[in-house]
C-alpha cells in the first residue's frame, strides 16, 4: 500500500477507505481528465445552463434549501494528500 497503513487513511466520513483505493481513484480521475481533454464538450452556454437547471430540479426540496456541506470533500482531499505524500 505504498508505505501507508490502513489506519492512517481511514476516516469517519469514509470508513474503510485505504490508500490503495484513494490512489486508484486518483488514477481513474487522471485517465478521465486525459480523455476529457481530447473530447471537449460542444454545448452552447444556454444549453449547459438549462441542463444544470434540469438536474437541480431533480433534487428534493430539502436538499435545495439546505446549506452545502463540503466537509466530506475536504476530508477526502486530506486523505488523498496523505496517501500521495506516502507514495514512493
Amino acid at each position: 500500500m505504498h508505505g501507508v497503513k490502513e489506519k492512517d487513511v481511514t476516516s469517519s466520513v469514509y470508513p474503510g477507505l485505504t490508500a490503495e483505493a484513494v490512489l486508484a481513484q486518483e488514477t481513474a480521475l487522471a485517465r478521465f481528465a486525459r480523455w476529457e481533454a481530447d473530447h471537449p464538450a460542444h454545448l452552447e452556454p444556454a444549453a449547459a445552463i438549462a441542463a444544470v437547471a434540469a438536474l437541480y430540479d431533480l433534487l428534493p426540496a430539502s436538499s435545495r434549501f439546505r446549506a452545502p456541506d463540503p466537509s466530506g470533500v475536504m476530508a477526502f482531499h486530506a486523505i488523498l494528500l496523505r496517501a500521495r505524500s506516502a507514495a514512493p
